[in-house]
């Protein structure tokens, strides 16, 4: 093995423990057909709640989780050109 490879072996290790962990420190929302599909309720979409999510520590979260994620899919890809 290579040093390059080694050094994405670490990195995606270190960014799967990171989204593991980001993963679980988000608050569990409810799931469901009706959920998913947003016939839950109409008036919580237009909520101040969920207007402004993206300023609070859940919708920080969720932001970091999606940049991680993405950092991790790169470093997939990446891992399998470099040998």
């Amino acid at each position: 093995m290579s040093v390059p490879f080694i050094i994405l072996c670490v990195l995606i290790a270190i960014c799967s423990i990171a989204l593991v962990t980001l993963i679980l420190l988000q608050k569990k929302q409810a799931a469901g057909f009706t959920s998913s599909m947003g016939l839950g309720s109409t008036s919580q979409n237009s909520s101040y709640w969920n207007r402004n999510k993206r300023n609070s520590y859940e919708g920080k979260l969720e932001l970091y989780t999606k940049i991680v994620a993405v950092i991790y899919a790169v470093l997939i890809l990446v891992s399998n050109f470099v040998k």
